[in-house]
């Protein structure tokens, strides 16, 4: 059990795997949610969570920092406010229903699988609502989707993690909405990986247990409690001593590999970057009186982004769970705070530390675009994400916005306007670089510049471009490439553009005239389009 534990699980795969029911796909039947109880930490006897690694918790499934041209844009039916809705019909749909074959059905049909970390959010959010029977037919849908790949184990992460950050707001609609949230991490159930536990808020489980009668559940949340709130007191004091005061990370290192405790690492990201907040000279710090306020805060958000770097890929103790968690917990966090207290004074702190964190590659630019787009940290987690993508343009312009496909179609229309206005050769190089465009969409890039040179009467304005970004941005195939698919589509223009196939005759003239194209090209392009 314990070993299962360690390795982590996709959903229906969990710690109590060897009294579990399997079906045909290798996955656990589905039991009732129900919240935590002595069967169920049966197998957990002797055991700490703290120690319990979780490969299956990452909230995105990405290996790189950000977006390259191997990374097609999400390819969606409908954009993702329509999908909200039709999301949120569907789950109300299904619990008066509860045909998961259906469901299954409808949900494959609406081709949005990018956004179906948004449809685990309604679903388990709607499940709150309902009577305890109707509540347990969420559980064999999530799998049966998982199951038919319509549902990522990432994608199930960051649906539940949106509820976790919201679960004080979730409490008023539904009081028991706390304990609800931590039995879908009931082995039982076979959804989550089970060791996600040990990762979640400290105030959420503390709700957990003053609401549980004392018996052996409520004795163990209230074990790992007290193991929490001593490595999270520790961890202040390390963090002061060693990072702040000394400035390096190396007795902090030391101290975690002491502590053998990696479920908690998450807490590592959000204590270090909540302390850069304080602006307010240390005594035990000679340095920290060398700044005012705004430059302590940001010299301290230097130092924090290193250690974590240094911890995460020098020292191996942070994991990209770790990361992930971390920074989403900051968000909520923070933007709570300004909530409450209706100020503002931390927003540029928050978007600095995000920006930070994608410019380090700590943090993957994924992960922002994402964020924003499940909502995560309210309104002003939404701008505070927005912020820092537009200020990370080389690793996040691919995925602003929503990352689709419609999005890079506006961020190209945008780009060429731009460059018609400016007639500037580099701003329109930085920006291509920043989009990452794979070999396909140049080729669609500068057929979309030839075809607004045109009309606008502006061709050697766009033949200029496409000369002078050649071999940078472009190659010759490309080049050739845009002018064959400007032919091949120009009756699907001629309605709107009558002078399409005059226009791009003379276009190609002065492209073989520039030495864009081969004089060879002239024969071909007469003899295809007469």
């Amino acid at each position: 059990s314990s070993q299962k534990a360690q390795t982590g699980a996709a959903p229906g795969a969990t710690m109590a795997t060897k009294t579990a029911c399997f079906s045909d796909h290798g996955f656990p039947r589905p039991s009732p949610a129900q919240p935590l109880d002595e069967a169920d930490l049966d197998s957990e006897m002797g055991l700490s969570f703290a120690r319990q690694i979780s490969p299956n918790c990452r909230l995105v499934d990405c290996k790189v920092p950000s977006p390259t041209c191997a990374d097609a844009p999400d390819d969606t039916r409908l954009e993702f406010k329509d999908f909200k809705k039709q999301a949120q019909s569907l789950a109300s749909e299904f619990f008066c229903s509860q045909d998961v074959e259906g469901m299954v059905a409808s949900v494959r049909g609406l081709g949005c699988l990018p956004f179906h970390d948004e449809l685990a959010a309604s679903l388990l959010r709607a499940s709150l609502d309902q009577k305890d029977v109707t509540r347990q037919a969420v559980i064999p849908l999530l799998i049966a989707l998982h199951e038919e790949e319509l549902m990522s184990t990432a994608q199930l992460a960051r649906g539940f993690e949106k509820l976790v950050l919201s679960w004080e707001d979730l409490q008023l609609d539904v009081p028991g909405a706390p304990g609800l949230l931590v039995s879908l991490l009931s082995s039982r159930v076979g959804l989550f990986d089970k060791s996600l536990f040990a990762r979640l808020p400290e105030d959420l489980l503390s709700r957990v247990s003053c609401d549980l009668p004392t018996n052996l559940a409520q004795r163990t949340i209230q074990t790992h409690l007290e193991e929490l709130r001593a490595f999270k007191t520790e961890l202040h004091c390390k963090i002061q001593e060693h990072l702040l005061r000394m400035g390096t990370a190396d007795g902090l290192a030391a101290w975690l590999r002491e502590e053998c405790k990696p479920a908690f690492h998450h807490e590592v990201v959000v204590a270090a970057c909540l302390c850069s907040f304080d602006g307010k000279p240390s005594p035990d710090a000679y340095w920290t009186s060398c700044f005012d306020s705004g430059d302590l805060r940001a010299e301290k958000c230097r130092m924090v982004l290193d250690a974590l770097v240094q911890l995460a890929n020098s020292e191996h103790l942070l994991s990209e769970t770790d990361i992930q968690i971390g920074f989403s917990r900051v968000l909520g966090i923070v933007t709570t705070e300004m909530e409450a207290t209706e100020t503002r004074s931390d927003f540029p702190h928050l978007v600095a530390l995000l920006r930070g964190a994608v410019e380090k590659e700590l943090l993957a630019a994924q992960f922002l675009k994402l964020a924003r787009r499940l909502g995560y940290g309210g309104p002003l987690g939404m701008q505070a994400l927005r912020w820092a993508q537009r200020q990370t343009p080389l690793h996040s312009r691919r995925v602003w916005g929503s990352g689709d496909l419609r999005q890079m179609r506006a961020e190209m229309h945008d780009t060429i306007e731009e460059y018609f206005d400016s007639h500037s050769t580099e701003e329109l190089a930085q920006v291509i670089e920043e989009l990452h465009l794979s070999s396909k969409e140049q080729v669609t890039f500068l057929r979309k510049l030839l075809v607004a040179g045109m009309e606008r009467g502006a061709q050697q304005v766009a033949l200029y471009a496409t000369e002078e970004l050649l071999g940078f941005c472009w190659t010759d195939q490309e080049v050739e490439g845009a002018f064959q698919q400007l032919r091949d589509i120009e009756a699907d223009l001629v309605l709107d553009f009558p002078e399409i196939r005059e226009c791009t005759g003379k276009l190609v003239k002065l492209a073989v005239q520039r030495g864009l194209l081969k004089p060879s090209y002239l024969a071909v392009d007469a003899t295809s389009h007469v």
